[in-house]
C-alpha cells in the first residue's frame, strides 16, 4: 500500500481574498493560490468554500489526488474572534487530519517574530493590537468602525470631515487645511458637506493620502492630525506592552505604519523592531504545530 504524503497547508483568509500555501512536512514550499474571501464571521459557509475550492484546485495543479495526502492546515481568518463562527466553521472542516485556524492578528504576529513571543499593532483603514507571550495572547482595538478603531485611517477622514463641517459652518474658525479639504472634495465633483453620508471606512480612509501630502508640504494642521493619531497609537501599545507583555519586541504593521514610526515617542520607538514575516508565515507556523502534535486545536 503507497504510503500517503504529509503536506502542510498554510491558509490567510480575509475579507476580500483568501491565499493558501502548500508545504512539504519538511518545509519545501510547492504552491501559492488565490481564492474567494474568507471572513468566517460575515459569512461562514462562503469562507470555507472560498478555502476548499482553492485548496482542491491547487492539489489538481500539482497531481495530486486526495487519497495520497494527509493534510495538515494552519489559518488566520477574519472574523475568527466570534465564537458562534468558529464553532459554525469548524464544523465544516473536512479533509484535514488536524486544522487550526486563529483570528488573522494573531497569524500575523506569529509571522512577524517567526512564530516567537512579540507583539503587533496593524494600522491601516482600522487598527489592532495584539500580543503573544508563550500560551496567553492580548487583543486590544479592532472591534470596527466607527465605534473603535481609533487612530486607523478610517478614524483619521473622519476627523478631517467633522472638522471641516464645523468650520466651514463657522461653528469654529476656518483653517487653511479645512479650506482646502472643501475644495479638494469639491473638484471631485463631490458637494463635501454631504460627502460622509453613508460613507463606509474605505471611503474614509481615502483622504489619508490627501492629508499625508498636506503634511509634506509643510501644514502644521495636517501634521496635527497625523500627531494625535500617533498619540493614540503609542496609548495603544502602552496598553498592549504590560505585565508579562511589558518586554515583547513591537512590530508596526499595514499600510499607515511607516507614517506614524517617526511620530511615536522615542520611548515607544525603543522596542519597534521590523517585521520578519506575514500572517501566512503565521499560518504556517499553526500548520507546523498541527503536523508535530497532532492534536486538534
Amino acid at each position: 500500500m503507497k504510503k500517503k504524503q504529509d503536506l502542510l497547508i498554510s491558509i490567510d483568509g480575509g475579507a476580500t481574498k483568501s491565499i493558501i500555501q502548500i508545504f512539504t512536512a519538511d518545509g519545501k514550499f510547492l504552491l501559492e493560490n488565490k481564492g474567494g474571501p474568507a471572513n468566517i464571521a460575515s459569512n461562514t459557509q462562503e469562507s470555507w468554500f472560498s478555502i476548499k475550492e482553492t485548496l482542491d484546485n491547487s492539489l489538481k495543479q500539482l497531481d495530486i489526488t486526495p487519497e495520497d495526502v494527509n493534510l495538515y492546515g494552519g489559518a488566520g481568518l477574519a472574523g475568527a474572534e466570534v465564537p458562534v463562527a468558529r464553532e459554525n466553521f469548524r464544523k465544516l472542516c473536512t479533509g484535514f487530519e488536524k486544522f487550526i485556524f486563529e483570528t488573522d492578528a494573531h497569524t500575523s504576529c506569529l509571522g512577524a517574530h517567526k512564530g516567537k513571543n512579540g507583539a503587533v499593532i496593524a494600522i491601516g483603514t482600522g487598527t489592532v493590537a495584539y500580543a503573544i507571550f508563550n500560551d496567553k495572547h492580548k487583543k486590544l482595538s479592532g472591534w470596527g468602525f466607527p465605534q473603535d478603531d481609533q487612530g486607523g485611517g478610517a478614524w483619521l477622514g473622519l476627523q478631517l470631515i467633522s472638522d471641516m463641517l464645523q468650520r466651514i459652518e463657522g461653528r469654529k474658525p476656518e483653517t487653511d487645511l479645512s479650506r482646502k479639504l472643501y475644495n479638494h472634495l469639491k473638484r471631485q465633483g463631490e458637494d463635501p458637506m454631504l460627502w460622509a453620508v453613508r460613507a463606509q471606512p474605505q471611503k474614509f480612509g481615502s483622504l489619508v493620502p490627501w492629508l499625508i501630502e498636506q503634511a509634506e508640504t509643510g501644514c502644521s494642521d495636517a501634521s496635527l492630525f497625523l500627531d494625535k493619531a500617533a498619540e493614540i497609537i503609542s496609548d495603544l501599545a502602552l496598553a498592549l506592552l504590560k505585565d508579562e507583555y511589558a518586554d515583547l519586541p513591537l512590530c508596526l504593521l499595514g499600510g499607515l505604519a511607516n507614517i506614524f514610526l517617526s511620530r511615536l515617542s522615542p520611548k515607544m520607538r525603543e522596542h519597534i523592531i521590523p517585521a520578519q514575516g506575514q500572517s501566512l508565515d503565521g499560518a504556517y507556523y499553526l500548520a507546523l504545530q498541527a503536523y508535530k502534535n497532532k492534536e486538534v486545536h
